[in-house]
């Protein structure tokens, strides 16, 4: 039975989406995001239902409101679709108990989902931005780089704060299912 959606979880969720858009437009270097673990922790906080929420939420408004203009209506969708999963799978993560586990087993979990989360993001989004300019080969050959700095950079934040961020969400998850 999925929880209702109180005023303590949609407060919960509209802080993390906030928390994720800082991130997002915090400046960093170029395919260093940490949205994709904001929105994964926000699975495993509130569940798979609201942390796809968090993810199409937290897109849409990047996306619509980025600081270099409006994403393509399809690149948005992309987005969207990209992102949603990591919720998800932060959902299964905590319904499975991967949070209680030892250190060690909820970082090569991590680490897996990270890769696997990362390379469906860049896969949806560049294949979209591919169809809008017509350039498919091109978009995905000169993207590769990007994904491959992408992918490493998420596995390693998800490793190294996802590990001891998950044992936190998970304990309070608790609190927010009564």
């Amino acid at each position: 039975m999925r929880p209702p959606l109180t005023s303590r979880r949609l407060a919960y969720m509209a802080l993390l989406v906030a928390v994720c858009l800082a991130g997002a437009y915090a400046p960093r270097p170029p395919d260093f995001e940490v949205q994709t673990l904001g929105i994964f922790g926000a699975g495993v906080l509130l569940g798979a239902r609201d942390g796809a929420l968090v993810g199409g939420l937290t897109m849409l408004v990047y996306s619509l409101l980025n600081p270099y203009g409006p994403a393509h209506p399809l690149v948005t969708v992309a987005q969207l679709l990209g992102q949603v999963p990591a919720g998800l799978a932060g959902g299964m993560f905590a319904a499975l108990g991967l949070q209680g586990r030892p250190v060690a087993v909820r970082g090569v979990a991590l680490a897996g989902l990270a890769l696997l989360l990362t390379i469906w993001f860049d896969l949806v989004t560049n294949v979209a931005t591919g169809l809008v300019y017509g350039q498919m080969r091109v978009v995905l050959l000169q993207g590769i780089p990007f994904a491959l700095w992408h992918t490493g950079s998420n596995v390693l934040l998800f490793v190294l704060l996802g590990t001891p961020l998950v044992a936190v969400f998970g304990r309070y998850r608790a609190r927010l299912s009564s």
